[in-house]
């Protein structure tokens, strides 16, 4: 009665290792998956940026960089306002002063950048609709790759200690 009991026992804690780590697996990759771009296969929206801009901002525990960028989209749109407000600026003294132009840029989270030179381009991944834009880079790979491995290796455990509590349940009838 009492090795049954262990055993019993043994198969809970490893099935709630097995779900455990199979969570943890899951949130490991999806952060590898976004950081590589692999995302768009899975039906995430996908983008370049270009004309780059980024600021260091100071923060209680050092430096964050902020970029924003513009997809092609945005610098279609923002070359075509510019040139509605230089137009509309020629005729400033029959229609009056003009609305300044509205530019559209997008922040982009964890972008790989080097503290001197903005890069030319970023390719981010937006997770869900009208959600930040995360660019893809070593940082977010490496951020995803802790709970993956830790999440496959509790898993794994997980599996072991279902099959010992198995073992030791067929040994015991």
């Amino acid at each position: 009665m009492r090795a049954a009991g262990r055993a019993g026992g043994g198969r809970l804690k490893g099935g709630a290792l097995v779900v455990g780590g199979a969570v943890l697996f899951l949130l490991g990759l999806f952060g590898v998956v976004t950081g590589t771009g692999l995302a768009g296969l899975v039906g995430m929206r996908v983008e370049t940026f270009g004309l780059i801009d980024c600021a260091d901002k100071q923060v209680k525990g050092g430096t964050v960089w902020h970029c924003y960028g513009e997809s092609e989209a945005q610098q279609r749109a923002n070359a075509a306002e510019r040139k509605r407000v230089a137009d509309a600026t020629l005729r400033v003294h029959v229609d009056g002063m003009p609305a300044p132009a509205r530019i559209g840029r997008t922040r982009i989270s964890f972008a790989d950048h080097d503290g001197r030179n903005d890069p030319e381009t970023i390719t981010a991944t937006q997770l869900t609709e009208g959600g930040r834009w995360f660019a893809h880079s070593s940082t977010i790979v490496g951020y995803g790759m802790v709970p993956l491995l830790l999440g496959a290796g509790t898993a794994a455990w997980g599996g072991y200690r279902l099959r010992e509590a198995g073992r030791r349940g067929a040994e015991g009838s």
